[in-house]
């Protein structure tokens, strides 16, 4: 076997991932679950891959149900106590968790507070890499850009951006909002191996991905970047991720 070719069963793990982020949200009943789920497959991957001293942003701070549920199997969280406060305090809607050094409901700031972790990081020689989970609308903010120029010129080789290309921000497609043309190395963002490949270097990567994948009545739909999940929706959603 290739001793870069990996033996976990991802798919099994973004399965059960998406459950638990379903069961999250609809409990709480708060919104977000098209953004958890597009990021759900990249999210798998990379903490799968986690090393001593790795860091992980989770910039697009609406998604703070998937960041729960990993920090939970990461064994950083307690999963009762998330589950039974979620999103009252201090486990918010928007991302402002006791494992991630500020909150990023505000969008576009994310990279830049890992630029920072990462210099720090190569200034006193401290193991571990930065990895900085993004969403394609935060490309709209000057932040982005200015953090972006700034890992160039310090030479940051320990960070990683990801950005979560799925092509819909709050008010509509990104596309038609502002185009902006993909970033860095370009994958297919629910395809395992090319996340497991492309995390392991230090760029910017553009995961194309498909908002609400997973449960076909979410796919492709900003609906659900703001509907909660009642009942009916949550029954649905969970007869087909357990098919």
């Amino acid at each position: 076997m290739d001793s870069n070719q990996t033996t976990v069963d991802y798919s099994t793990l973004a399965r059960e991932v998406r459950k638990d982020v379903l069961s999250l949200i609809h409990k709480g009943q708060t919104s977000h679950v098209a953004s958890c789920f597009s990021a759900t497959d990249i999210a798998v991957v990379l903490y799968e891959n986690l090393k001593d001293g790795d860091e992980v942003i989770f910039s697009k701070g609406w998604a703070s149900a998937l960041y729960y549920v990993m920090e939970i199997r990461r064994g950083n969280l307690n999963r009762e106590e998330v589950f039974n406060t979620f999103p009252n305090e201090p486990y918010g809607a928007l991302l402002e968790p006791p494992h991630q050094p500020v909150p990023t409901g505000s969008v576009g700031h994310g990279l830049s507070v890992a630029v920072g972790i990462a210099y720090a990081k190569k200034l006193s020689g401290e193991p571990g890499r930065v990895y900085c989970l993004m969403s394609d609308g935060e490309l709209n903010e000057g932040t982005f850009w200015e953090a972006k120029l700034l890992t160039d010129h310090l030479e940051l080789k320990n960070l990683t951006a990801i950005i979560d290309a799925n092509g819909w921000q709050a008010m509509g497609r990104t596309k038609d909002v502002i185009k902006i043309p993909s970033q860095g190395i370009e994958i297919d963002g629910h395809d395992y191996k090319q996340i497991e490949e492309a995390i392991r270097q230090p760029c910017i990567i553009t995961a194309h991905t498909i908002k609400g994948k997973g449960v076909k009545m979410f796919e492709d739909k900003i609906l659900y970047h703001y509907k909660h999940v009642d009942k009916e929706t949550y029954e649905e959603a969970i007869k087909e991720l357990n098919a």
